[in-house]
């Protein structure tokens, strides 16, 4: 039942809603009488489903907006395509998944071919995570793969599926090492990044544990060019400039291949005689995909052109379905010069907002509440030997140099009293006095009473010249995608798998739900390059399709 205070009037028939032993002793005390109905009815309230019962919907629900997305295109008429290619497997998508769907096909000794709708490979930033590299070993590194796994379950509320997190905790290393046996061979250097740690970082300590020795630092392109050049060597052709427009399949069987068209608007079929690979990547730039799916931060342009969900969209016009549970936006801040370092921050109005002593993904989340959407970084000149307690994770700044001086000199306005750096900043002056006082106050005194930042990097404004810097943020990708089954194949509504058709990369979902974990620098990347291969593995093998 609904909570009604009717159930505490005094109405004459108010006994009448009880069943006869519940009813009450009109003997009693009017107070013992309103004492015994508010029992009963928060019991009614409070009481559990029965075992086994479904909750039903609410019957008020508002019907969602279908967008034009939703409705799959007119099928292209046969006379429209011009040239047909046939091979095992059809990667769709020439990122670091599709990449390395393709050469681990090719590898399994698969016939592939590779469709990417831009002039080139797709590759971008640095870090990639994994856990067990024979580099890690080598270094003696070691790390507690339950302790990660549970942290990054409780990072995504429950959401997200443990299972491919377990996977790739158990073999990840297989993947980076298969990986670092080409860049060696290549020349290409890897390292785990801000390694070694300080003997001071004890990751238990931390407000957002950084696991960086999980990070293995590539230059990004130049790895994805790397594995498109054993891609090639190994027999996969590859067609670029070519977009994916539909995917084929009749009725409930089995995904057959896929229509692509090229720059010129000429359509090729490509036939798959085992599989389809979807490695398209996320939909941060499809504006009517992110009102519908990430309404939350659809505000913001997607920074990569490529990001419009395709793949997701052909897969989900032959029945597959998105993720249940809200996406992760990657929107990562840099607070100022000094990165995600836990100096001072305020907003537009002068005044301390958070604990700054969180990763970019967090800083954002913070400043994304306050007024203009921006915030300053403020630091005095004791900055260069208070990089030293800022601890490690992504972005961080840990070493001062000359490059990093410079930098601040350039980006930051500066002043030599506290008054004159609020002139600048053009925030109100009473307030950010008063702010960067009680911050003084508490840095001397060594206790955050406003946040509970550590005391270590409670910092001081106090000796001139004075910074301060505005930050920033941005729409990287969107990190959902469509439910699977552990063989990474696409599942429709009713759970089972379409015979034919595999995801990867930002096509999975349940990897990530509500905020990107920046406790895995690049646990992404890793995701990415990890599902591309085990997509790959389990579409080339004849058995297992013949079995679909």
């Amino acid at each position: 039942m609904l909570f009604s205070t009717d159930a505490f009037s005094n109405d004459n028939n108010e006994v009448s809603n009880l069943t006869k032993s519940q009813s009450y002793d009109r003997s009693e005390p009017e107070a013992v009488q309103k004492k015994e109905k508010f029992k009963l009815v928060t019991e009614e309230l409070l009481a559990p489903l029965p075992l086994g019962a479904k909750c039903a919907p609410r019957p008020d629900r508002v019907p969602e907006r279908k967008y034009s997305f939703e409705t799959p295109p007119d099928p292209i008429p046969a006379n429209k395509i011009k040239n047909t290619y046939t091979a095992e497997i059809i990667v769709v998508g020439g990122g670091i998944s599709g990449m390395g769907a393709a050469l681990t096909a090719a590898e399994q000794g698969a016939k592939v071919i590779l469709i990417e709708k831009m002039d080139t490979f797709q590759a971008r930033g640095g870090c990639n995570a994994y856990i067990g590299s024979r580099l890690q070993k080598k270094l003696g590194i070691k790390i507690d793969k339950d302790e990660i796994l549970l942290a990054l379950q409780k990072y995504g509320g429950d959401r997200t599926d443990q299972r491919i997190y377990r996977m790739w905790a158990d073999h990840g290393h297989e993947t980076i090492d298969w990986l670092m046996d080409m860049t060696d061979a290549a020349g290409i250097e890897v390292k785990i990044n801000q390694y070694p740690a300080s003997a001071k970082y004890d990751f238990s300590q931390e407000y957002y544990p950084s696991y960086t020795n999980v990070d293995h630092m590539y230059d990004q392109r130049v790895m994805v060019g790397c594995i498109m050049k054993n891609a090639i060597n190994k027999g996969v052709v590859m067609h670029f400039n070519m977009r994916a427009k539909l995917l084929l399949r009749q009725d409930r069987g089995r995904v057959t291949g896929v229509l692509a068209q090229n720059n010129a608007g000429e359509y090729n079929r490509y036939n798959a005689t085992k599989a389809v690979l979807l490695c398209t990547g996320d939909y941060a730039s499809n504006a009517e995909m992110m009102a519908k799916y990430c309404p939350q931060t659809d505000y913001l342009p997607g920074k990569l052109v490529t990001s419009t969900g395709d793949g997701h969209q052909m897969a989900m016009w032959i029945g597959a379905q998105m993720q249940g549970t809200p996406p992760a936006p990657m929107t990562h801040g840099f607070p100022g010069p000094l990165g995600s370092d836990a100096f001072l921050q305020v907003n537009l109005k002068g005044e301390r907002f958070h604990n700054e002593d969180v990763g970019p993904q967090n800083y954002t989340n913070a400043v994304e509440n306050q007024p203009g959407q921006q915030a300053w970084q403020v630091f005095d000149s004791k900055y260069p030997d208070e990089l030293k307690c800022m601890g490690l994770g992504f972005s961080r700044v840990i070493e001062d140099t000359p490059e990093l001086r410079g930098y601040v000199e350039d980006v930051c306005v500066k002043a030599n009293t506290i008054d004159e750096l609020t002139r600048k900043m053009e925030v109100p002056l009473d307030v950010f006095r008063a702010t960067v006082k009680r911050y003084n106050d508490m840095a001397r005194a060594g206790k955050d009473l406003d946040f509970g930042k550590r005391p270590d990097r409670l910092s001081t404004v106090d000796k001139p010249p004075f910074y301060a810097s505005k930050g920033s943020y941005e729409m990287l990708v969107v990190l959902g995608g469509l439910n699977v089954n552990m063989k990474l194949q696409a599942l429709d509504k009713d759970g089972d798998n379409i015979p034919g058709l595999y995801v990867a990369g930002n096509v999975v979902g349940n990897r990530f739900s509500v905020d990107y974990p920046l406790l895995l620098p690049g646990f992404s990347h890793a995701l990415a390059l990890f599902t591309g291969r085990t997509a790959a593995r389990n579409a080339a093998d004849t058995e297992e399709n013949n079995s679909q």
